[in-house]
C-alpha cells in the first residue's frame, strides 16, 4: 500500500495516477470516492473544506481495499487526513505500507488550486484544508514512523516529470 500525503495542490492525484499507470497498480482516490457519495451533508462538508467524519472515510477506504489480495501493491490518494484515520491505516498489516509525502509551500499550493475547477476549491475551503494539513501532518507521519513505515519526502514543487522520477526512485 503506497499512501500519498501532501497539502492540497501538492499533486497527490496527478502523481498517484502516473505511478498507478506506470506499474499497473490499483489506485484508490478517497476524494473521488467521497465526491460520489450521494449524502448531501457529506457533499456540503466537502464544499466547505471540512474533514469528513473518520467513520465515513474509514468505511469508504475499508470497502475499497477489502478485495485487494494480501501484499498486493496499490495506491491510496488523499487518506489519511486525521489521526484516527492514520491509526486505522497503519494497522492494516495485511498490506506493506509506504508513504509518499509531497512537500509544497502553501503559497504554491494556493496558486495551483486556483487553476482547478472544483466546487471544493473555493478560498474558504482551501484555507481550511491548508490549516488542517499543517496541524495534522506531523502527528500523522509520527503514527506511521512509530510503526516502522517508510516515509519518502518528495519535493512537490518541481515539474510533474521530475516529481514522478523522484517517487519512482524512492520506492524502487
Amino acid at each position: 500500500m503506497i499512501i500519498f500525503l501532501g497539502i492540497a495542490g501538492s499533486g497527490k492525484t496527478q502523481q498517484s495516477k502516473l505511478l498507478a499507470n506506470q506499474f499497473n497498480f490499483d489506485r484508490i482516490s478517497v476524494g473521488e470516492l467521497l465526491r460520489q457519495v450521494t449524502d448531501p451533508s457529506i457533499k456540503e462538508q466537502m464544499i466547505k473544506g471540512d474533514l469528513i467524519d473518520d467513520d465515513v472515510a474509514i468505511s469508504v477506504v475499508g470497502k475499497a481495499i477489502k478485495n485487494i489480495p494480501k501484499h498486493t501493491e496499490f495506491i491510496i490518494d488523499g487518506f489519511p487526513r486525521t489521526l484516527q484515520e492514520a491509526i486505522w491505516a497503519s494497522s492494516q498489516e495485511q498490506h506493506d505500507i509506504r508513504v509518499i509525502h509531497l512537500l509544497l509551500s502553501p503559497s504554491i499550493a494556493i496558486e495551483r488550486l486556483k487553476l482547478r475547477n472544483r466546487a471544493d476549491d473555493n478560498k474558504e475551503a482551501i484555507d481550511k484544508r491548508i490549516i488542517e494539513y499543517n496541524e495534522l501532518i506531523k502527528p500523522i507521519l509520527e503514527i506511521f514512523k512509530s510503526k516502522g513505515v517508510m516515509i519518502y519526502d518528495i519535493d512537490g514543487s518541481k515539474n510533474i516529470e521530475s516529481v514522478h522520477h523522484q517517487i519512482v526512485s524512492a520506492i524502487n
